[in-house]
């Protein structure tokens, strides 16, 4: 064999090695790209259907517990403004002593006569009064026990008193209709329903997070898959390419050009698989209270992303958003209880004008305390008053100025009411849009998936007559590879776009059959 003849054999030697190298290395690429989505920090696999992640999250989301909270301390505040009515008891005890010196005419004229008196009292009072929603009606209940002793000039006496008395005060014009206690009452009433419509508010909000990352992890599996299979694709044309170059058949461009073909969809699926572990997380964080423990935990989901159409009434669905949507709700209650202001703010302007009147009876006796009480038994000393007391306020600007800001604050908030209505109707019919153009969407990319397979089937097949090259092989799988993903992702999609409908008319609790129970 001359030199060249040796040349040429140690050329092809070298190159039948690398292409071996090369083989092993696309191997090994294709091993470890045909794995299961699942990453190496797991040490521990989960199954979780879509109502075991909602069930979790109402247990254990940190929004929904503090809202949840929230609405607890909201509903407090109505015992706290029924407190106003609670009645108050006073126990008050006293004792006194009176001296005095001084001159009186005496029994002759011109005749001053000295006149000494000590005094010693005790006295035993007890109260019991409080306010009313009967109109502002205010009462109190009085008795009280005394004992007087001593003299007067050289007489001694010893007297014991009692009485027992009623005294009510109604209002007739500020007060009458609302009053402080009466308004904080029902402001606090206001105020608990719009917590609770603020709980469904982020509860519904939780449920179309957690379907949204539902979703979210299926289009990451499937999209594992996806890449899976573009690998083994890229390495079988790479090993065809990699056998035709040795022998002969076709050249060295062709082969490199697979095997780039190969490394780019390897780094593909580990950007692929990178998505699955943030989709991982994602759903972990609204669905467990605490990371660290589900850390290690992989959670499988039962389930795929098979559709079915639905069809979409966007007038039906906007009736609903204004029936059913929590926020509208809020804004509805908060303008009933801006009312509440208004009616009080308005009553703070009027004069006082109030009716007094007292009944009750008195006791006395030279004895005992007992004689006393019985005394005021058989009721032999009654009395009793009636009044009118008239307070007129002159200028009265606070209250007036009051009432104009609470006449504004109604009409602004009545005004944000509406405009939050035609919010609400838009995003309805945008998220109606979004599902009709959504389906459309599934079947152009279920049709642009089939045909992309069978584009590549028949350029395999003229590749394997002859007829064809790897490049125009190369871009068909990366076509294929596409389109597969771009159906997975309308198919996922359209799942999430009909939870945004459903959140957007405030039906999202329907969606999922889940009921609030507000205590």
């Amino acid at each position: 064999m001359n030199k060249y003849g040796r040349q040429l054999c140690t050329g092809l030697w070298t190159g039948l090695l690398c292409a071996l190298s090369a083989l092993a290395q696309m191997e090994a690429i294709y091993a470890s790209g045909s794995s299961a989505p699942s990453s190496p920090v797991y040490s521990a696999e989960r199954e979780m259907s879509l109502e075991d992640c909602i069930g979790m999250a109402l247990a254990n989301n940190l929004d929904y517990r503090i809202e949840r909270i929230t609405r607890e301390e909201a509903a407090l505040e109505i015992d706290v403004a029924l407190g106003a009515y609670d009645p108050a008891l006073s126990l008050r005890a006293q004792r006194s002593n009176e001296k005095t010196l001084g001159d009186s005419p005496g029994v002759a004229d011109g005749v001053l006569e000295t006149v000494r008196s000590k005094t010693e009292s005790d006295s035993y009072t007890a109260a019991l009064g409080g306010a009313t929603s009967l109109g502002g009606l205010r009462y109190d209940l009085s008795g009280r026990m005394g004992n007087s002793s001593g003299h007067r000039a050289a007489n001694p006496f010893d007297t014991t008193t009692g009485s027992l008395g009623l005294t009510l005060t109604q209002p007739l014009l500020k007060g009458f209709k609302t009053d402080g206690a009466r308004y904080r009452v029902a402001a606090a009433r206001k105020q608990s329903e719009e917590a609770a419509v603020q709980l469904e508010n982020r509860l519904q909000s939780v449920l179309s997070q957690v379907e949204s990352a539902w979703y979210a992890l299926i289009q990451a599996r499937e999209s594992i898959a996806v890449q899976e299979d573009a690998v083994r694709l890229a390495v079988q044309l790479y090993e065809d390419t990699a056998r035709k170059v040795r022998i002969g058949s076709m050249s060295r461009l062709d082969e490199k050009q697979a095997e780039s073909q190969a490394a780019s969809a390897q780094a593909d699926l580990s950007a692929a698989r990178q998505s699955y572990v943030e989709a991982q997380n994602h759903l972990k964080a609204l669905v467990f209270a605490d990371h660290r423990s589900a850390r290690n935990v992989e959670l499988r989901t039962l389930g795929d992303l098979s559709v079915q159409q639905v069809p979409v009434d966007a007038v039906a669905a906007g009736e609903e958003a204004l029936l059913f949507r929590p926020d509208l709700r809020e804004a509805k209650l908060a303008l009933e209880r801006q009312g509440l202001s208004v009616d009080y703010q308005r009553n703070q302007r009027l004069p006082a004008l109030d009716v007094i009147g007292s009944y009750g009876v008195a006791a006395s006796d030279e004895d005992t305390y007992g004689h006393a009480i019985d005394r005021m038994d058989s009721a032999d000393e009654p009395f009793w008053t009636v009044g009118v007391a008239l307070t007129f306020p002159l200028g009265n600007r606070a209250a007036r100025n009051q009432h104009k800001q609470s006449l504004a604050t109604a009409e602004r908030m009545a005004l944000q009411y509406r405009q939050l209505e035609e919010r609400a109707l838009v995003e309805v019919e945008n998220a109606a849009a979004a599902v009709l153009t959504g389906w459309e969407r599934i079947l152009a990319t279920r049709d642009a998936r089939e045909y992309a397979e069978q584009a590549l089937e028949a350029e395999e097949q003229k590749l394997n007559s002859g007829r064809s090259t790897s490049f125009v092989v190369l871009q068909l799988q990366r076509a294929l590879t596409q389109a597969r993903q771009a159906e997975i992702a309308a198919r996922a999609e359209y799942n999430r776009q009909l939870s945004s409908l459903a959140l957007a008319t405030g039906t999202m609790l329907a969606r999922h059959g889940v009921e609030v129970e507000y205590e």
